[in-house]
């Protein structure tokens, strides 16, 4: 996906109130009226707010996001149209604003201030990729695509109800109205799909008409004379000049996902991963009933450090895990889970890895409030170390979890029935979101090449004299202090601190990793050799120094990882089909034609974070549920593809490795 640039305020060209882009000299709305022309023009183009009444879920995409005044319009419009449903809005942006051009431009609007302080709370750095945030509980979704227009849209999966045509002028911008664009507009159309526009323009016209949109001429805002709208006809045939796959780039057969069964969901883990996918389908209306025992999973862990792991070279999955902890950031229920400290130094003694900490910071450009530079390495601002206790009740309350063990799990003519040491449980749906228990659990596991690890922290439950009190990460990690119960400091961002007349004050050190061949159901005892190891570590990276008897009870837990350090994240495949259908690819990795991935039906997985669950899970379990109910899948295709439970049962059938063993 191409590289977005990010657009400071003093970049900016400003007409009092209103922002011009240089780089196109054209301004971001009307000086007549900047909100009054996003209401004529766009809402009242598609006829809102009576097209959305009585809809389950509208969804609206726009091509250009600018400032989110249309955005902004449309989510106040919905919320004051009583509709019961819920709204998606979908917005590329090549040239994202930052904060301050962003509170200028919304200054402005006072009438608007309640939604436009949402947006900027919730606003990401200029990271290519899908971006999706929801507010309202998740009445109003918004998921920004940062990048190329075509291209984004190219690696959109969804179908759009009404089209807000929003790019600067033709004339002026006319990647933004190029062919590339209209072909992905006709995608993601369905027949009935409408569209307003400020534009007039011939070329405009003629490109909607050839793909299949009745388009007409109406009265256009304050000296604009004309503006277009109209709808996709319900006659008009497919059109065969542009990709018709669920999305504009082409998957490999294996890689293509097919309509989730619906019905009843049973998820089986009630870590980050399981809680953040029964909020996820709460949010779009679907319950589930989440299962879980007393084991010793990762999620467990005292304290969280969300620290990326970026590197300087890009792979596959960097946008997942760039975007994964960009929203893990911003995330709401992490709010009063925060530590007393804001940020974390990621740090080094090595002149080595110093250049290459720079070198990451130098690719990474967004802006001094998200990311800078040390002399000892780099400083992300916006993130931190979270209480996980706190974090998961924040997430989906324990109150709502089944507290039972899983014993074994069945298929059944409509679904899957499950096991449990409290009776029997049955759903069309079931996910496995239970860590290193899922391969001791789901059937046909030992495909996913999953591996167990064990790991071990410090904990110092009286803070110990000298001892940084602030987020350092290194080969080892030093976490500010937290205090045992949720945190009450502000919904801004991290605490300003714990209430230390009701709760106790701990901090964390950590950490060791290894491969763990026990049972899952029971913590590896702690170790002396790990407890060296952890303060060797934070003394060789970090510099500090903590006296052994400073440190309280180990804690000692499981995870689950795979083989590229990416989590598997969709449908479960039929193994033994798939292996048939898919040898050919052991002569030919290139050969087409063999069909569509086989899958169990109703069976998915969101597990193998590893120790970046806090980072990575809510991301990944966004992505999930929208597959589950059919919404816009917030994860561009290729993305996505990164995730895909089959991709190295693929790569083993290609590499001629027997693929039902594991690494």
């Amino acid at each position: 996906m191409a590289l977005v640039k990010k657009i400071d305020s003093d970049a900016l060209g400003w007409h009092g109130d209103v922002p011009a882009a240089s780089a196109f000299a054209d301004i971001y709305y009307s000086t007549e009226g900047g909100l009054a022309e996003k209401e004529h023009v766009f809402l009242r183009g598609i006829d809102a707010p009576a097209i959305w009444q009585g809809n389950d879920h509208f969804i609206i995409a726009e091509t250009g996001f600018g400032t989110g005044l249309t955005f902004l319009a449309t989510y106040r419009e919905w919320m004051a149209s009583g509709c019961k449903g819920r709204l998606t809005f979908i917005s590329c942006e090549g040239y994202p604003l930052d904060i301050r051009a962003l509170e200028r431009a919304h200054a402005a609007f006072p009438a608007l201030d309640y939604y436009s302080r949402q947006l900027r709370a919730a606003w990401p750095p200029p990271t290519p990729g899908f971006h999706p945030r929801y507010f309202e509980d998740g009445k109003i979704q918004l998921l920004l695509l940062f990048g190329d227009a075509a291209q984004c849209y190219a690696q959109l999966s969804a179908t759009v109800d009404a089209w807000f045509l929003d790019g600067f002028s033709p004339a002026k911008n006319p990647d933004m109205w190029s062919e590339a664009v209209f072909d992905q507009i006709a995608r993601l159309s369905r027949p009935g799909t409408r569209f307003a526009t400020y534009t007039a323009a011939n070329l405009v016209k003629k490109s909607l008409e050839t793909r299949g949109f009745t388009v007409k001429k109406t009265k256009g805002f304050a000296r604009k004379r004309d503006r277009l709208v109209g709808q996709m006809a319900s006659n008009f045939p497919p059109s065969t000049t542009y990709p018709t796959s669920p999305t504009g780039v082409i998957l490999p057969e294996w890689a293509q996902l097919e309509k989730a069964a619906s019905g009843s969901t049973l998820i089986i883990g009630g870590g980050i991963a399981g809680r953040s996918l029964a909020a996820a389908l709460a949010r779009r209306g679907q319950k589930s009933t989440v299962l879980a025992a007393d084991c010793p999973t990762g999620s467990h862990v005292p304290a969280a450090i969300l620290a990326p792991g970026f590197q300087v070279n890009k792979h596959p999955v960097t946008p997942f895990m760039t975007n994964a902890f960009v929203h893990a950031c911003w995330l709401p229920a992490y709010r009063d889970a925060w530590t007393s400290a804001a940020g974390v130094d990621i740090q080094t003694r090595d002149a080595v890895e110093l250049t290459r900490l720079h070198k990451v910071g130098d690719q990474h450009k967004w802006g001094e409030q998200w990311l800078s530079k040390t002399a000892v390495g780099l400083k992300f601002h916006k993130t931190g170390s979270i209480n996980t206790a706190a974090a998961l009740e924040a997430i989906y309350p324990t109150s709502l979890i089944t507290a039972a063990r899983v014993q074994a799990v069945h298929k059944t003519p409509d679904g899957w029935r499950v096991e449990t040491s409290e009776g029997d449980y049955s759903a069309n749906r079931l996910i496995f979101a239970s860590g290193a228990q899922t391969m001791q659990l789901l059937p046909g596991s030992q495909h996913l090449g999953l591996t167990a690890r064990s790991g071990q922290i410090e904990t110092l439950t009286e803070l110990a004299f000298g001892l940084p009190k602030a987020n350092l990460s290194g080969t080892g990690y030093i976490t500010a202090p937290l205090n045992t119960g949720p945190n009450t400091g502000p919904n801004t961002g991290p605490n300003t601190g714990p209430n230390t007349e009701t709760d106790s004050v701990f901090q964390t050190l950590g950490s060791t990793i290894k491969p763990y061949s026990g049972s899952a159901e029971h913590s590896p005892p702690p170790s002396e050799k790990e407890t060296v190891q952890i303060l060797e570590k934070i003394m060789e990276s970090l510099g500090v120094s903590v006296a052994r008897d400073a440190l309280g009870t180990p804690w000692t837990g499981i995870r689950a990882a795979t083989i590229d350090y990416a989590p598997y994240v969709g449908p479960v495949p039929d193994w033994e089909t798939a292996a048939k259908q898919f040898a050919a690819l052991a002569k030919d990795r290139k050969i087409t034609g063999l069909g569509p991935m086989p899958y169990q039906q109703g069976l998915f997985i969101l597990a193998g974070f590893g120790s970046k669950g806090f980072q990575q899970a809510p991301y990944a379990a966004e992505y999930l549920a929208a597959h589950l109910c059919g919404d816009p899948l917030p994860l561009a295709a290729p993305a996505a593809r990164t995730l895909h439970p089959a991709r190295h049962f693929i790569q083993r059938i290609i590499r001629s490795v027997p693929p039902n063993l594991r690494p």
